[in-house]
């Protein structure tokens, strides 16, 4: 990525905690291990306006089958395209526009998981 600190980033939407809608997030995931989402503006300059909040701490990306009892998805998300990340706190439901943005979301999250737990046992 050419941004420091970015490992990828792009827009998904993502179930709210409170109020279980789905709204699209301008979502980053950055070198130190947390996922910043923020809210999607004309001005399309991220991460400059519209913070909403961080998911930190999770420690396994489920995709596919895994996510079809863990909450109401809308019919427009196919499995191919949908991830959750559960952390100590709650569950986050996030899906893409794509499988093939989906599967690259869970690539770079899978690692970063990984590097998180390697780091751990150091």
């Amino acid at each position: 990525m050419e941004e420091e600190g970015i490992v990828f980033q792009g827009p998904c939407y993502k179930q709210g905690g409170v109020v279980k809608n789905w709204k699209r997030r301008w979502m980053i995931l950055r070198t130190d291990g947390r996922l910043y989402y923020y809210a999607i503006n004309n001005s399309k300059v991220y991460p400059r306006d519209g913070f909403k909040g961080v998911i930190e701490d999770f420690v396994d990306v489920c995709q596919g089958e895994t996510t079809e009892l863990l909450t109401s998805w809308p019919r427009d998300a196919p499995q191919s395209c949908r991830f959750s990340l559960p952390t100590n706190q709650r569950t986050y439901h996030i899906y893409c526009d794509t499988a093939a943005e989906c599967q690259k979301w869970a690539e770079h999250l899978n690692n970063t998981c990984r590097q998180k737990a390697k780091a751990d046992r150091h």
